[in-house]
């Protein structure tokens, strides 16, 4: 997925929202500011949706050794 439209009149998945074409970036952070994860989806996108999404793409380190067991 492209993070700039192609073109002047956007691609498939730039699609209008209450104030016309766009973008949405979705940023899950630290505490301090430090981001996690990022994800862009059209605008007219549920914001609720991508939750569990931008969830699973933290990646936690832990004490254990071994590769991780889920």
């Amino acid at each position: 997925m492209a993070l700039f439209p192609p073109g002047k009149g956007g691609g498939e998945e730039i699609a209008y929202s209450g104030k016309g074409k766009g973008v949405l970036i979705h940023t899950l952070t630290e505490g301090n500011g430090m981001p996690l994860a990022n994800s862009t989806t059209p605008a007219n996108g549920s914001e609720r949706e991508q939750i569990i999404p931008l969830l699973d793409k933290v990646k936690l380190k832990t004490l254990k050794p071994g590769r991780p067991r889920f």
